[in-house]
């Protein structure tokens, strides 16, 4: 029986890892959580599922919160994630146990891996070049790890914390990149903007249109993809964003976050 492999991705990180990943595990299919749950495509019948997704606020992304929910995996397959980050796993792979167990499954190994950073909306910078470099080029290493430990269907410990000071953490960075810096809702363009239309093709929630100019909606995943690949430079949120570089993972093309033609 085959084994599936989905992915959210804004930047490529994730999706860089899922690669790696499936080019070690044997059989295995990889899918965009987006194209999943759009086509409903929800009954999977598979030997291992994984998922790889981005930390949040130190949680899953809403939209893979959506996914898992619907998700109708059988009863033995061996289920696993990797939460790629930026220094915290958070309760991500907690949240996730959570909501497969409302549906009689569970989380049997959740696993990180150190990436480079995208969160240049709440005033961070991404990281140095140097240390990108670093992370990029020790991720292969550790996938390679992870998938041994996959193929031997271990049940370790989840990578981060449940504990009362990380949900704190969590909520402290939601409140201040919804509430505070309001990024969902600071998005602009500047003059550098020819209205490609690149932005609402690789938008995982549709959430941008573009006619006389580029506009967002209300059902931002703040995965950041829009600002990360403008090839113009466009896209801002903010003021802070102006001089801020702009980071995608250097294995993973435009073509490969497409969601609409």
């Amino acid at each position: 029986m085959k084994n599936i492999l989905l992915y959210f991705t804004g930047t490529g990180n994730s999706l860089a890892v899922a690669r790696y990943l499936a080019a070690k595990l044997p059989d295995t299919e990889i899918f965009s959580a987006v194209e999943v749950l759009r086509n409903a495509r929800f009954n999977v019948d598979c030997a291992s599922f994984g998922i790889v997704f981005p930390v949040c606020c130190q949680d899953i992304p809403e939209m893979v919160k959506r996914l898992v929910g619907n998700l109708k995996l059988p009863a033995d397959a061996y289920v696993y994630a990797v939460a790629t980050h930026n220094g915290d796993v958070g309760f991500s792979h907690f949240t996730l146990d959570r909501i497969l167990k409302k549906n009689g499954r569970r989380l049997h190994a959740g696993f990180a891996v150190l990436m480079p950073g995208n969160s240049i909306t709440t005033g961070n910078s991404t990281n140095s070049d140097q240390e990108t470099d670093r992370r990029v080029k020790a991720a292969e290493a550790c996938v390679s790890e992870i998938a041994l430990r996959i193929l031997s269907r271990e049940t370790p410990p989840y990578c981060g914390s449940a504990s009362l000071r990380k949900h704190l953490k969590g909520m402290r960075n939601m409140f201040r990149h919804r509430i505070l810096y309001r990024v969902p809702n600071r998005f602009w363009t500047t003059d550098q903007c020819n209205l490609c239309g690149l932005c609402a093709r690789i938008c995982p929630e549709n959430n941008i249109t573009v006619s006389d100019a580029v506009r967002w909606g209300k059902r931002c995943q703040m995965c950041l993809a829009c600002i990360h690949w403008c090839p113009n430079r466009a896209i801002q949120n903010g003021k802070g964003t102006m001089n801020q570089k702009r980071y995608h993972h250097p294995d993973i093309r435009i073509e490969d976050l497409m969601h609409r033609e």
